[in-house]
């Protein structure tokens, strides 16, 4: 099984993004498949044994590159521990392990003695529960209401302007702190309405009394504003169950590509920052 630098998994991550946007297609909106279990599946990339999501690039990874249907992923050791069997991935299965990363942190004293710590990325290896025989069945007892959840994440933001519904616009503007957004019954789905209200919400997260992204109005500097929300809608919807059908700003696709093909960590940045603001936005109703 070949290993990869972080450089090798930046750029592997990063042409994959830019094939799919020069075709029109968004890569991180993919549906996710029942697994076959009886409750309701909460769709984000998550690990098998403890059921925590994935976040950041690995929830890109798993979720882009994956051709399985299941959502869970597993370590060797893991598989090792569920399965009560020393060899649990076939051979074949084995070579297809899917790298992830994670950052440990390093401490050490600068030259002049003081404590420092530093992030060093560290890279592993996962699989999918479809390349293990033998794992038992899941049991989620999650429920989601998607409607009312996306709605209570706006409201427990405490925006400054409120939620104003009604109109043919949907955004947040950032000097009332505020959402605007059509009525319910406007959107063509109620799932298309939850991810237009996630995708407005993950902006408002970007606020100085919150999270503290600059907002700027420049159009090649929001436009990766524009991708954070994209990603970070994506997430939401995905911890809810709701597949993304389609690219909410396709008008940025431009200034994603040129700034993706000079720069191999920005959807890693982007990324991370849309973990932020999922996790922000759900963290009174997740």
């Amino acid at each position: 099984m070949k290993g990869f630098t972080k450089a090798e998994i930046q750029t592997k991550i990063t042409n994959h993004v830019i094939d799919g946007l020069e075709r029109g297609v968004a890569p991180w909106i993919r549906e996710w498949s029942d697994d076959g279990t009886s409750n309701p599946l909460v769709l984000s990339p998550r690990n098998g044994d403890s059921q925590r999501p994935y976040s950041g690039v690995n929830w890109l990874i798993l979720g882009m590159l994956s051709p399985y249907k299941s959502n869970e992923w597993f370590t060797a050791n893991q598989a090792k521990r569920l399965t009560k069997n020393d060899r649990p991935i076939p051979y074949e299965e084995y070579q297809k392990g899917t790298q992830i990363i994670f950052y440990k942190s390093w401490d050490f004293k600068d030259k002049d003695g003081v404590d420092q710590t530093r992030p060093v990325m560290r890279v592993y290896t996962v699989w999918n529960r479809e390349q293990i025989p033998g794992l038992p069945e899941t049991v989620r007892t999650t429920k989601f209401d998607p409607k009312s959840t996306i709605d209570k994440m706006l409201s427990n933001l405490n925006l400054k302007g409120g939620i104003n519904q009604g109109g043919d616009k949907a955004c947040y503007v950032p000097s009332q702190d505020a959402v605007m957004i059509p009525n319910d019954e406007a959107f063509d789905t109620p799932e298309a309405a939850v991810s237009v209200k996630a995708h407005e919400g993950c902006h408002a997260t970007g606020a100085e009394h919150r999270l503290n992204r600059k907002l700027e109005q420049d159009t090649k500097a929001y436009a990766k504003e524009e991708l954070i929300a994209e990603l970070g809608s994506a997430m939401v919807c995905a911890s809810l169950g709701i597949p993304l059908d389609k690219l909410r700003h396709t008008d940025y696709i431009g200034a994603w590509l040129e700034r993706l093909k000079n720069d191999k960590a920005y959807v890693f940045n982007a990324a991370a920052d849309a973990s932020k603001a999922m996790k922000y936005l759900m963290k009174e109703v997740a």
